[in-house]
């Protein structure tokens, strides 16, 4: 019986406990949820540094704020994605006014990789450019990420059968763009 280890404590928990004054309350928060928000802001920034530094603002933001939130009965997860998501729309309107042409540092990139590989990846990239933010999101969240459906639903504020429906038209409009560009 001495094998036996306390379930860890839910989110509700350690919210409360950091609330409390407890900083490692927030630790554990931070650890758990540290992978996912950064695997998200990943995918859309361009340098690992840019995503390291956001990603600590994330967290640093939301435990500034951590007294004002109040549990909805969504996940703190979805709580972090929002700060996420408007922080890297602060990201991008500061960037776009520092490069007003609007391009990336990495546009003229080539890094030797597969010519076919990188012809496939642009044509990618642009068939998900014109699909709409929804679709995008929804595709980068459950396909790219690898998140659960629940999670996916609680962080866009849907259902999670509404979010299969999306990821199924996202898919399906993606395939047709691809289909378009390619023949």
């Amino acid at each position: 019986m001495g094998d036996y280890e306390n379930p860890s404590p839910s989110d509700s928990e350690l919210i409360a406990r950091a609330k409390g004054g407890q900083v490692e309350a927030f630790g554990q928060l931070y650890e758990r949820y540290l992978d996912p928000i950064y695997r998200f802001i990943r995918m859309r920034v361009d340098g690992e540094r840019d995503a390291e530094d956001l990603c600590e603002t994330v967290f640093l933001r939301s435990y500034e704020a951590l007294h004002r939130y109040e549990d909805r009965g969504h996940p703190f997860s979805a709580y972090l994605y929002q700060v996420a998501k408007n922080l890297l729309a602060d990201h991008y309107r500061h960037r776009s006014r520092l490069e007003p042409d609007g391009e990336s540092e990495c546009a003229g990139d080539d890094s030797g990789g597969d010519r076919d590989q990188q012809e496939e990846l642009l044509a990618i990239a642009q068939a998900l450019a014109q699909l709409s933010e929804d679709y995008r999101e929804v595709i980068r969240l459950r396909v790219v990420l690898e998140l659960p459906t629940e999670t996916v639903a609680s962080w866009m504020g849907r259902s999670p059968g509404a979010v299969r429906v999306l990821l199924h038209r996202a898919l399906k409009e993606l395939n047709q763009n691809l289909d378009k560009d390619g023949a």
